[in-house]
């Protein structure tokens, strides 16, 4: 089962947790763009790294949003709803403590309860 990973990139410390986490499970996972170079963040990459973002969440049988704190942003909210969408399962680590964002996780996993994305 190939997991998508969704999440704000601040989180990147997070996102390389769970990616390790997923490698010790040997849990496959797709990752969103981490290393875009500043000078190559133009309004006009946005298209391009949404598309890319959506192909993953289409090669995968969910999406894990990594969301510390609750918290994600925009892109995160689009890429949920295109999951959705699609009918991918929807897993948040964390709630966000804001019903009309929680009510979009089919369930909430833990980073110590990882191992249930294998099932």
């Amino acid at each position: 089962m190939v997991v998508c990973i969704s999440a704000s990139i601040k989180f990147k410390k997070e996102i390389e947790e769970v990616a390790r986490i997923l490698d010790e499970l040997k849990i496959p996972y797709l990752l969103p763009v981490m290393d875009l170079p500043k000078e190559l963040e133009t309004p006009d990459m946005i298209p391009k790294l949404v598309a890319d973002h959506f192909e993953k969440i289409d090669k995968s049988k969910s999406l894990l949003v990594v969301n510390p704190t609750g918290y994600f942003g925009n892109s995160v909210k689009v890429e949920i709803g295109y999951a959705k969408g699609v009918g991918k399962k929807i897993y948040f680590l964390e709630k966000t403590n804001q019903p009309e964002l929680d009510c979009l996780a089919d369930d909430f996993i833990s980073i110590n309860e990882l191992h249930k994305l294998n099932l």
